[in-house]
């Protein structure tokens, strides 16, 4: 699996997780236990920097980002989608907002791949309805950079 990829279903799980318990402590002291508490899971093939990125990009931004899938996801209010999807296109649209180095396409598509795996059945291509939404109306650089 793919180092990026396996960070952001790792970020998908912990902020999944982290939905669950007091909100208020820090995501990285959230994560600092979540992985204490996961010995099972695989952590060795993980971004450490870029996942701790994801994570306080994502809590730091969530008003932004949960605005913008509120917007483009009309008559399914936020409490109405289902967690994983959700915390999956959080994800997907911090990247597409904040972080130019990854291709527009890359950000929507390993969302989609991921909630295919992890997702309801018409998970898919609900993710990938309202991420190119969000792609071809609320981004602002170049969808074709696949560098």
């Amino acid at each position: 699996m793919h180092r990026r990829r396996k960070t952001r279903e790792l970020c998908m799980k912990i902020l999944y997780a982290y939905r669950f318990e007091n909100m208020q402590q820090d995501i990285i002291e959230f994560y600092k236990r979540f992985r204490e508490l996961n010995q099972n899971e695989d952590f060795k093939d993980v971004d450490e920097k870029y996942l701790e990125k994801l994570l306080k990009g994502v809590i730091q931004n969530q008003q932004i980002i949960d605005n913008l899938i509120a917007k483009y996801s009309k008559d399914w209010p936020l409490n109405r989608l289902p967690m994983v999807e959700l915390e999956l296109m959080r994800i997907a649209v911090y990247e597409l907002l904040f972080e130019e180095d990854v291709p527009v396409s890359v950000a929507i598509d390993e969302a989609v791949d991921m909630a295919s795996i992890f997702g309801i059945e018409k998970a898919p291509s609900f993710v990938n309805g309202i991420l190119g939404r969000i792609a071809e109306n609320e981004v602002k650089r170049s969808k074709n950079h696949d560098d």
